[in-house]
């Protein structure tokens, strides 16, 4: 399986917007594409990989290139075309449930 450097992965302005709106660090984008839960490959020649952490899910779609470079250079690029976000559902429970630390009934 192909692992992603920040060196091969470039991220389009359109998905980049999202990954700032969201504040997802770089190294949670890398993470989503090297080690998903859940990566499929659609019939419209990209992918989608999906990943849970603590606090949020992340979801990416991204197309493989092929090697960029003639001379010797066998590394793949993943361009990503789109970086979605929500939050998890352990997270959504926490915010849900009331505070009865204060004694709140």
């Amino acid at each position: 399986m192909q692992q992603f450097t920040k060196h091969n992965v470039f991220i389009l302005p359109h998905a980049q917007e999202y990954q700032n709106l969201y504040s997802i660090a770089i190294t949670d984008v890398l993470t989503c594409l090297n080690a998903p839960d859940k990566k499929e490959g659609l019939t419209t020649d990209h992918y989608t990989a999906e990943k849970t952490f603590d606090k949020y899910s992340l979801y990416i779609y991204y197309y493989v290139t092929l090697p960029l470079r003639s001379r010797g250079d066998s590394d793949v690029y993943a361009v990503v075309d789109f970086i979605g976000f929500s939050e998890s559902e352990a997270s959504s429970r926490r915010k849900s449930q009331p505070d009865n630390e204060h004694g709140s009934v």
